[in-house]
């Protein structure tokens, strides 16, 4: 009888909480947010990106004020790039969302979408864990960092949400 009530109690819960969440209309209401960001999202942000990516200045202030002031540029390089880092895979993320929860992705990857989304997400994620790496390691020694792999992956997901987010506009004018 115990077991009984305890079970009745935990599917009510677990209905009032899925009730509560309307998963069902938030989705569609995080789209309509989501589409509306995209609007006003541009990749040139992140242009700085390149410029902290490089360690001459690093070297050229070390010839200037020394090793010292040169250590502490190249952590304040790094910090800052790791911040951008943050904010592009979060914005990422976004788009991926976008360009990934529509039936518009057809005749990519012989009519398999997930599959497709699957490794794009996974390669952006491994050159995410390249660069972490590379910021790692050039604490030790300055290792070359090549961000526009990364950047130009950004872009084509940015290119693809943009074409889904228009063609679900239009959809909605008919």
């Amino acid at each position: 009888m115990l077991l009984d009530v305890l079970a009745g109690a935990a599917a009510s819960a677990v209905i009032v909480i899925l009730a509560w969440r309307r998963p069902w209309r938030r989705r569609g209401d995080d789209r309509l947010v989501l589409e509306t960001w995209l609007e006003t999202f541009s990749l040139d942000g992140y242009l700085p990106m390149l410029r902290l990516a490089e360690s001459s200045d690093a070297g050229f202030l070390s010839g200037y004020r020394g090793a010292e002031a040169a250590a502490r540029y190249r952590h304040l390089q790094c910090q800052m790039l790791k911040e951008y880092l943050r904010s592009l895979s979060r914005d990422f993320h976004r788009l991926h969302i976008l360009a990934v929860e529509s039936p518009p992705r057809e005749g990519r990857d012989g009519g398999n979408p997930s599959l497709a989304a699957v490794e794009e997400k996974m390669e952006f994620i491994f050159s995410m864990w390249s660069i972490e790496l590379r910021l790692i390691l050039n604490e030790v020694a300055p290792l070359a960092i090549n961000l526009r792999p990364l950047l130009s992956n950004v872009d084509k997901v940015t290119a693809r949400a943009r074409e889904i987010a228009r063609r679900r506009h239009d959809l909605r004018l008919l």
